[in-house]
């Protein structure tokens, strides 16, 4: 399938990070808005800083551009422009993963003019390109459950209607020694579901954990559970998403290299997989590259790239009747 093609097919992408989106132009803007130096000079510099040599350093890189992010016209610039870019790529629906323990824990910021900003942003595209969205606030397991279940509880209190989801995002270093699974609960109770990264470094031990305690509708990465067959079979049985981000598993050195990466073995075995960019600039990716990516990797022909794209659409958090617009 060409490139246009690919672009001409709707589809949805269901694994981005909202602050993970900031291309090298716009944190040259915030940085000028805010009177701060930016960690390089020009944008082709920022796209060398953004190479970076393993976790630690691109968690470095990813904090630099959360502390650009300092007031509600920030967060709606960046949705904005993510959404312009993606529907020119021809994505219809987005559902963003946003860091809201992270803003609210460690930053100290209020959500509600965070999610005012984010919801001005995406409506602003989608009022000039008709695309959809909705927001996953995630809960950072590197903090205190009991710190993330407040935060959390601030963001299920202020509105709910944009809400798709309740994410869990980081490490699971802490799953087995912190209760996580109060904050899913919460959620549930006013009708959110939930979704849970799993799987990414960890192994199918974390993929089982994340479904027995925190049911997610969806799985992100879930790259993992390949280690273990019976699991993927269980995954694809249940009909739980896996949304993958091969390029952002070989930049972090999840997989040593995209020739080892398990999304064939995954589709081999039924799983349904949608396709992620997860942090596009840092990772030197677009979606678009990612469908190039699972063609090559896969060798999967236009219907194997079809069937992509529609895995995306209905595993989407979307209502029906903005389902039903996409046809």
């Amino acid at each position: 399938m060409s490139p246009d093609a690919i672009r001409a097919l709707p589809k949805a992408e269901l694994h981005v990070h909202l602050e993970g989106t900031v291309d090298s132009n716009t944190v040259l803007d915030l940085a000028a808005r805010h009177d701060v130096e930016p960690p390089a000079a020009t944008a082709a510099a920022i796209d060398k800083w953004y190479r970076f040599d393993g976790f630690p350093m691109f968690l470095d890189r990813y904090f630099t551009v959360l502390g650009l992010l300092r007031d509600p016209d920030d967060f709606a610039l960046i949705a904005e422009r993510y959404l312009r870019r993606s529907h020119d790529d021809g994505v219809v629906h987005v559902e963003f993963h946003v860091s809201a323990c992270g803003h609210i824990v460690e930053n100290g910021r209020a959500w509600a003019p965070i999610h005012d900003g984010i919801v001005r942003g995406c409506a602003a595209a989608a009022a000039k390109t008709g695309i959809s969205w909705g927001l996953i606030p995630d809960i950072s397991p590197h903090l205190p459950a009991d710190a993330c279940r407040t935060a959390i509880g601030e963001v299920l209190a202020h509105s709910t209607e944009h809400l798709v989801a309740i994410g869990m995002g980081g490490p699971a270093d802490t799953w087995s020694t912190d209760d996580f699974s109060p904050i899913y609960a919460d959620a549930a109770s006013v009708g959110i579901p939930g979704v849970a990264h799993a799987g990414e470094h960890g192994g199918p031990e974390e993929v089982r954990f994340a479904l027995e305690h925190f049911s997610p509708v969806r799985i992100q990465h879930g790259i993992g559970a390949a280690q273990d067959i019976a699991l993927l079979d269980e995954l694809a049985d249940l009909g739980i998403p896996c949304d993958v981000c091969p390029g952002s598993n070989v930049a972090l050195a999840a997989v040593p290299d995209m020739a080892s990466h398990p999304l064939p073995l995954m589709l081999e075995r039924g799983v349904t997989v949608t396709l992620g960019s997860d942090d596009p600039p840092m990772f030197q990716t677009t979606l678009l590259d990612e469908y190039r990516t699972a063609a090559e990797l896969c060798g999967l022909d236009d219907e194997g790239l079809r069937t992509l794209a529609e895995n995306s659409l209905r595993a989407s958090l979307a209502p029906d009747v903005v389902k039903n617009r996409w046809g």
